[in-house]
């Protein structure tokens, strides 16, 4: 069994060890004892490692004092969580008995794991509250009991029967995406598509009581610009912007990667109302985009930020603001991810201090879904969201193309060790989705 832990203070500095198999203490009331069996990781692992301590992440799963040294020091080390399932292995709980596989929030490690949980609803919903994670988003609280028609042993084999071989992909896909979760709650409640019943929520949710008003949640004269359109979280956006109802659809889409003739391919196969075009990073501030830009005659630019290269999104500003047709435009800055590499502590205040600087708005995936949650109810959120997330599922060869899943195992070698240094170098491109199998 093996753990990989990374250095608070500089996350590109990782290490994987064994531990011996010891016989775990007995389970109190209402806790499950549980192994990974199928973990992704993305850029949003680097957040979490990021910024695990400002916002709880490294409170999930924090070092063992039985760790060898220095890795046993929780204020050196940590381990990084991530999207994914795993299986039951012990219980006191009788509706998730032994071999039950619950969706959620991960140790990147091999060795078993505890949860102490209570019932959530809907319905198969079960929340965590151990008290070293109460100060968590509830989002990463909470996990999800699933039904598989494939035995664990069939999916996690390296060669799956054609059987398991269609519902392994499904899940991988999903710990990937985390389920389209943000992509989803962005483009359906900040933007909402139904405003007479479904008012637009702030895009850090109702507990920020900050302003957010109809026609800040109404793109429908305004062009949506995608940074860094390639990442997991804009192509689930973009997917559900081309299925809005036209009334609430923005004027055009402009997309802005490293991957234009795939994107250009997505939107042609995605047969959207909404006039798109993909420009290269370095053709962001260009006279092209620009005119194209003026030609949709927005009256308001909606730039979403997922993790942009370089000084795209200052090309962009100096270009709206060098333009007659332009300069008059609102422009509204949205932050939901960043570049897929390691930050300096430099650069990480030089980033914060261009939020202020440019008016940026944070986007915090949990603090919507949870505004969601409290208007509509629990059971017909997950109800609406589960089955738009089944049909992106089916629908994933148009969102993505060309997009494929590289599969590895365990944590040291060409596992999640591997994977980590990849991330931290840069070097995990648009068209891959690493993901691990264990057991």
């Amino acid at each position: 069994m093996s753990v990989h832990v990374v250095s608070k203070l500089d996350n590109s500095k990782h290490a994987s060890f064994d531990v011996q198999s010891i016989a775990g203490a007995p389970l109190p009331e209402s806790s499950i004892r549980l192994r990974p069996l199928l973990i992704s990781l993305t850029s949003n692992n680097l957040s979490y490692a990021r910024m695990g301590e400002l916002l709880r992440w490294w409170d999930a799963y924090p070092v063992s004092e039985n760790y060898p040294a220095p890795y046993n020091d929780p204020s050196a080390w940590g381990i990084v969580p991530a999207w994914g399932y795993a299986t039951v292995e012990e219980t006191t709980i009788p509706e998730l008995p032994k071999g039950t596989v619950l969706y959620g929030f991960w140790p990147t490690t091999s060795t078993p794991t505890d949860l102490h949980l209570k019932p959530g609803k809907p319905t198969g919903h079960w929340i965590e509250i151990s008290g070293h994670r109460q100060k968590m988003m509830p989002l990463y609280n909470r996990y999800t009991v699933t039904a598989t028609s494939n035995t664990i042993n069939d999916l996690v084999t390296k060669t799956p029967p054609p059987s398991a071989q269609e519902e392994l992909e499904r899940m991988a896909w999903t710990t990937l995406f985390i389920g389209g979760v943000a992509g989803y709650v962005l483009s359906e409640y900040v933007f909402s598509s139904n405003p007479e019943t479904q008012p637009s929520i702030h895009p850090l949710g109702s507990a920020s009581k900050l302003p957010w008003s109809q026609s800040d949640g109404d793109i429908s004269s305004a062009v949506t610009i995608n940074l860094a359109a390639s990442t997991k979280t804009a192509r689930v956006f973009s997917y559900y912007l081309s299925r809005k109802p036209e009334r609430s659809m923005p004027l055009g889409l402009l997309h802005v990667t490293s991957a234009v003739s795939r994107i250009t391919e997505a939107d042609q196969n995605l047969a959207t109302r909404i006039p798109s075009k993909a420009v290269r990073y370095e053709d962001a501030g260009s006279g092209e985009t620009g005119d194209w830009l003026a030609e949709r005659k927005p009256k308001e630019l909606v730039i979403i930020d997922f993790g942009a290269r370089g000084d795209a999104l200052g090309d962009l500003i100096e270009l709206v603001k060098g333009r007659d047709d332009l300069k008059d435009l609102k422009v509204v800055i949205l932050q939901v991810g960043s570049e897929q590499r390691v930050y300096s502590t430099e650069e990480m205040l030089a980033q914060r201090a261009a939020v202020v600087e440019l008016g940026k708005i944070p986007f915090n995936t949990s603090g919507v879904q949870d505004t969601v949650i409290e208007r509509m109810g629990p059971e017909e959120y997950f109800a609406t969201k589960d089955a738009r997330w089944e049909e992106w599922l089916s629908e994933r060869h148009l969102s993505v193309p060309g997009m494929e899943i590289v599969w590895g195992t365990g944590i040291s070698g060409d596992g999640i060790e591997k994977g980590w240094e990849r991330l931290c170098r840069g070097q995990v491109g648009a068209e891959e989705g690493l993901v691990y199998r264990f057991q």
